[in-house]
């Protein structure tokens, strides 16, 4: 979910430098405020699913420094079957986004995650996650990596990579453009394992007293997702519109014998996220 909205406010930010010089490589050189309200059909995390299969609605607030500097806040409203669009808490990031040169663009950040108590949201347990992320750009494909340590009642390390490839579209006569977005992406990252077994007690090869729990941990680092979206940006002066049709592929869930409740639900999911934004 969140590589596809960086590349919606990426493609954003790039069209009308775009429309002006298309070898001009140059970061815009103003602070920018940024406002809208986004829709995903279906939540997920890394294709992991709560059994409600919500959707959710997203206003966004965000501002960035000419320098690079900037803040976004995302409001969360969860719907299902149980409630309807509840509000289910905040997100909010701060970070850096490099100079963009001719080939090189990208962004450190931290996120801090204020979900509410009894959240039905399957990532609530997130307390904060920190990262960076690099694009190499070029004609044929765009190469993305990033790399990021998330902080719950342990620690957990993720690893992205993606190509993507932008065709852009200048309306004749317009300020008007059209971006389409082709993307795949891969998500790696740690998953802890605990495993209980019953042991039994020798002495010189004789059994004494009852078999004792004996409880192991274990950390994998595995692929998580494979994911292909294909968003479709368009933007009037200020004011911009997208739709972004996905299909998620999530795997190595983790399943525990007889215990659904402490077991991952997910499968192959195609969803839609679709939003409104403006540009000041």
């Amino acid at each position: 979910m969140k590589v596809t909205h960086v590349l919606i406010f990426a493609i954003v930010l790039a069209i009308p430098r775009l429309g002006i010089a298309q070898n001009d490589t140059t970061t815009v050189k103003k602070n920018v405020f940024t406002a809208g309200i986004n829709y995903q059909s279906a939540l997920h995390y890394f294709g992991r699913t709560d059994s409600l299969k919500s959707s959710g609605l997203f206003p966004t607030i965000g501002f960035q420094l000419k320098e690079g500097f900037y803040v976004n806040s995302n409001f969360i409203f969860v719907n299902n079957s149980v409630s309807s669009f509840s509000y289910n808490g905040t997100i909010v990031e701060g970070g850096f986004r490099f100079p963009q040169t001719k080939n090189f663009s990208g962004n450190i950040f931290y996120t801090q995650f204020l979900y509410k108590d009894k959240s039905q949201l399957v990532q609530s347990a997130l307390h904060s996650q920190t990262g960076i992320n690099l694009t190499y750009n070029n004609k044929i494909v765009n190469v993305n990596v990033g790399g990021d340590a998330k902080f719950s009642d342990k620690t957990d390390f993720g690893a992205t990579a993606g190509l993507d490839h932008l065709f852009l579209y200048l309306i004749p006569n317009t300020k008007n453009a059209i971006a389409v977005n082709p993307s795949a992406y891969a998500y790696a990252g740690t998953q802890n394992f605990t495993n209980t077994y019953y042991k039994k007690q020798n002495v010189l090869g004789l059994p004494v007293g009852n078999p004792r729990a004996v409880t192991e941990t274990s950390t994998r680092f595995n692929v998580l997702a494979y994911e292909f979206s294909a968003p479709v940006v368009f933007v009037a002066g200020k004011f911009n519109a997208s739709i972004t049709p996905s299909y998620v592929i999530p795997k190595n869930l983790v399943k525990i014998a007889n215990r659904p409740d402490l077991s991952e639900n997910g499968q192959n999911m195609f969803y839609v996220s679709a939003g409104i934004g403006v540009r000041l």
